[in-house]
């Protein structure tokens, strides 16, 4: 079972980064094969198998020459590691399921806002309904209908732990920007909000908040390195580190070491 789980791993990290590939370049989704970015030649099947391709071919398109990046590797890696990772977590299919599909879509959306600082709808609402689907308990339907006696699950942990995130991000934006009293301000991307529901649905509001905190402090030394630079209007994609805080969080809680 676990070699399958390392083939089918590679592959869905393959999968995303081509799909990535595609939305960042705007190339058409599933009406061609795969193929190369800098010649847009076809690849073979012996092309596309996710790491021996890499590997054997070294890190080179057979026909154009031209060096495919190391990330590419990295990329199928972590598609196996984060499918193992679902894999012990899971109680059952329908959890494996579920928890494999969040993941993986959070991995998209990382890889595109690397690139682009900017993610499509689509997937972040998608990312939400796999969390929906993996966390919600059928006990929360009817307080959710009669909005009384929660206790606690999804829902409630969603829209509470976004709330909460809208409220800290506009306050700390407010602080930020105080003295530009008469510039008219841009917003802070609303992504991470959506995002962070998901995160605070399926850990809970504690554990949410430690996902955020995590996150926040890698992304210091990037910040401290653009001031150092004098680097200025320099955006950081937020999501990548929301997903590398919310793997550790969920594989340290599981063990009970959180």
């Amino acid at each position: 079972m676990i070699f399958f789980i390392i083939i089918l791993g590679a592959c869905l990290g393959s999968f995303c980064t081509s799909l990535a590939s595609r939305i960042i370049e705007k190339k058409p989704f599933f009406i061609s094969r795969s193929f190369c970015f800098s010649c847009d030649t076809k690849l073979k099947y012996y092309e596309i198998i996710p790491i021996f391709s890499y590997v054997f071919l070294k890190a080179k398109c057979q026909t154009c020459k031209c060096h495919l990046p190391i990330s590419l590797l990295i990329n199928e890696i972590l598609g196996i590691i984060l499918l193992i990772l679902a894999y012990s977590l899971s109680q059952n299919f329908y959890d494996f399921l579920f928890l494999s599909l969040f993941l993986f879509n959070l991995f998209l959306l990382s890889l595109i806002d690397i690139k682009l600082k900017a993610v499509p709808q689509i997937l972040l609402w998608s990312a939400f309904l796999f969390a929906f689907f993996y966390a919600f308990r059928e006990s929360e339907i009817l307080h959710f209908l009669i909005f009384k006696e929660f206790s606690g699950g999804f829902l409630l942990n969603a829209f509470s732990f976004g709330g909460f995130v809208f409220l800290l991000k506009s306050l700390v934006f407010f602080l930020m920007n105080f003295q530009k009293k008469d510039e008219i301000l841009e917003n802070l991307g609303d992504a991470d909000i959506i995002i962070m529901s998901c995160i605070g649905g399926i850990l809970g509001f504690e554990y949410g908040f430690l996902v955020l905190f995590i996150a926040s402090i890698l992304t210091l030394p990037f910040f401290i390195f653009f001031k150092i630079k004098a680097i200025k209007e320099q955006e950081l994609a937020m999501i990548p580190f929301l997903n590398i805080a919310f793997v550790v969080v969920l594989f340290y809680k599981n063990l009970g070491l959180f």
